[in-house]
């Protein structure tokens, strides 16, 4: 939920940098934001481990790769495109005359953000984080280098764990069905948000 929500935020802002802003190499920034797409979890763990093993989280006195933190990260990098493309594709739709109005009115680039911009996309940005979520839900390429405590593995890690053995096999396989329902559900639901918005999930 942490990482989804922390991709909801990212991908906001870089949406709003790559169609609104003006700063240069927006181009290189487009491309750095959907490289996560290409490069494998295990590759994108072992970095992790590489980079963060000797960084101590302050207030817990241990090292950011033997916590929950180091997952949120990675997940959050690893599905952040998801979130940039939904909501560039929410802010693409929206007629920048009404950013132009509000600023013309008095308020600043970033009142005007949150007060007129993002609200109108929140059908996109909805679908994005949940995608975000349900997809790191079933990640498991990267949690299973990641990981720093069996409890904390997410739904994909414990169908693995279940699975080494043959007693376990009967939890794994209803665990895998949930992830099924989870991810089924979800797309349908990412589907319905951004295709007609969040209204119309309640209309049938």
């Amino acid at each position: 939920v942490l990482a989804a929500a922390l991709d909801v935020v990212l991908g906001a802002a870089i949406a709003w940098l790559l169609l609104r802003g003006s700063v240069r190499g927006r181009g290189w920034l487009d491309v750095i934001a959907t490289m996560p797409l290409a490069i494998p979890g295990v590759v994108l763990a072992v970095g992790y481990l590489r980079v963060f093993h000797g960084w101590n989280v302050p207030g817990l006195g241990e090292p950011l790769t033997a916590t929950w933190l180091i997952l949120v990260l990675a997940y959050s990098m690893r599905r952040l495109p998801y979130t940039v493309r939904s909501a560039y594709a929410a802010l693409q739709q929206l007629p920048l005359a009404l950013e132009e109005a509000a600023q013309n009115l008095g308020a600043n680039r970033l009142r005007t953000f949150a007060r007129v911009t993002a609200p109108l996309m929140a059908r996109g940005l909805l679908a994005g984080g949940l995608i975000a979520f349900i997809t790191s839900a079933v990640e498991l390429s990267s949690t299973i280098l990641l990981v720093p405590r069996i409890e904390l593995g997410p739904l994909s890690y414990g169908i693995y764990v279940y699975m080494q053995s043959a007693v376990g096999r009967g939890p794994g396989a209803a665990l895998g069905v949930v992830a099924i329902v989870l991810v089924g559900c979800g797309t349908w639901v990412a589907h319905r948000l951004a295709a007609r918005g969040a209204g119309s999930l309640f209309r049938f």
